[in-house]
């Protein structure tokens, strides 16, 4: 029992306090510092570390019990500079024993000029809707589709509205798929190069407003126009026949009728290889007879029947009659009436100006017109009237106003059937809009009826 007492009070700390010293009466150190090979505390183990006399870095293992901090540290001599290949210099984060002091030189880099910063598709879209000065009819769109990769429309063909908001039967693109913008097929916009020459954002140092300048200033040059309409003889709508079908009708005039002029032309592509092959041979002919008119032969990508005439101001109008268009094939593919078959038979002249075939007159065609001036009508277009119904035809060759009116039948032009056509589709074509991949005019939307 001694033995107990005695290990439990001499060599075990007491609860509360720290270790003691010796036992009074006792010279032998307590069991505990006697086990550490240590002896007792002083106090001086609770100290802070002392400082290396040589003045290097402290030893972080000289932090006594109770330090929370580190001691601050400091950088070791570099072995690069000590081995003599430090390529940082005065820059250089640890000590380089016996080197001159100098302050590091400042960077001599400079910071990378940032671009300006570009104006974006949505920008050109709210300019060409908003600005009076520019005719949206004279744009351009390229975009990007996921199928057939980059393609042309006419600006008018979309409806610029928020995609939330807009149906399915109506065409709209996400801006980001928007490569670049033409204006009369110059690019204006183009996202890839950076060129932007409708705000001149990029620093280019021309505007929208010069370019039309310059545009019409080169159409001037040129000598190119339509009796000074401002558009360019391959622009220029080829519904001018039917003004001029109209002064053979009411006898000569010295101007056609005053009116609105076309902006848009609902037309019947033509397409059919036999009739093409007719039109290519009787063009032949006529340019052996007489070369100087070969530079007025309509090309065979453009050939058409015109079978309406409209007057479109702004998208919101251009949208109406796709919308009408559209109603129409809905109509058609719920009757099925029989598609009408042109026949195209024998030659005529317009006052010498435009060589012609005309279909044979038929009640099908004539129908399939009313339909759609009274489509347009509903929703209040205003529609241009034909001279008359039965004067539908097929344009083969034009000289334009101004020029000498010479054009006569060939002298062996065919009696027989030229070919045929079919009209299964309608194009909503544009005045001035330039040409499509494949040569036809510029299309705000084909449709087909069934």
């Amino acid at each position: 029992m001694q033995h107990q007492h005695g290990w439990l009070g001499g060599g075990f700390p007491r609860v509360g306090g720290l270790p003691s010293g010796p036992r009074e009466g006792t010279g032998s150190p307590d069991s505990d510092d006697a086990m550490e090979g240590r002896g007792a505390s002083t106090g001086a183990d609770f100290a802070a570390p002392r400082a290396d006399p040589e003045g290097g870095a402290l030893d972080p293992g000289s932090n006594g019990p109770g330090v929370t901090e580190p001691a601050h540290t400091v950088s070791s001599p570099c072995r690069f500079f000590l081995a003599g290949g430090c390529r940082f210099g005065a820059r250089c984060r640890n000590l380089h024993p016996g080197a001159p002091h100098t302050p590091p030189e400042p960077s001599s880099k400079k910071p990378p000029s940032k671009k300006p910063p570009m104006k974006t598709a949505g920008d050109v879209i709210s300019r060409i809707l908003w600005d009076s000065q520019l005719p949206p009819s004279d744009f351009t769109v390229g975009h990007l589709d996921r199928f057939s990769g980059v393609r042309e429309d006419a600006f008018t063909a979309f409806c610029w509205e928020d995609l939330a908001s807009v149906g399915l039967e109506v065409l709209a693109i996400p801006q980001h798929r928007i490569q670049y913008f033409k204006y009369r097929g110059r690019v204006v916009w183009d996202k890839a190069s950076r060129l932007d020459d409708v705000f001149g954002s990029t620093g280019g140092g021309r505007t929208i407003l010069e370019v039309m300048e310059e545009e019409a200033g080169h159409q001037q040059a040129v000598g190119m126009g339509d009796g000074g309409a401002g558009l360019p003889e391959a622009a220029v709508a080829p519904e001018r026949e039917e003004e001029e079908a109209d002064e053979a009708e009411s006898g000569p005039q010295s101007h056609p009728p005053a009116g609105p002029r076309p902006t848009h032309f609902v037309a019947v592509r033509i397409t059919s290889p036999e009739l093409r092959g007719s039109v290519a041979r009787l063009q032949e002919a006529l340019c052996q007879a007489d070369p100087a008119l070969a530079e007025f032969c309509t090309p065979l990508a453009t050939l058409h029947l015109t079978l309406c005439l409209l007057r479109l101001d702004g998208a919101g109008e251009m949208q109406a009659a796709i919308t009408a268009l559209r109603e129409l094939q809905a109509e058609h593919r719920r009757l099925l009436p029989p598609a009408p078959l042109l026949r195209f038979q024998g030659l005529g002249t317009f006052q010498r100006r435009v060589l012609y075939a005309a279909p044979t007159p038929g009640p099908e065609l004539v129908g399939l017109a009313h339909a759609l001036e009274r489509g347009f009508a509903c929703k209040g277009l205003t529609i241009i009237p034909l001279p008359a119904q039965d004067c539908f035809h097929l344009t083969m060759a034009k000289i334009p106003v101004g020029g000498e009116p010479r054009l006569s039948l060939p002298p062996d032009s065919p009696r027989e059937e030229l070919g045929t056509q079919a009209v299964e589709s309608l194009c909503l074509c544009q005045v001035g809009g330039g040409r499509r991949t494949d040569g036809f005019y510029s299309t705000l939307v084909e449709l087909d009826l069934y």
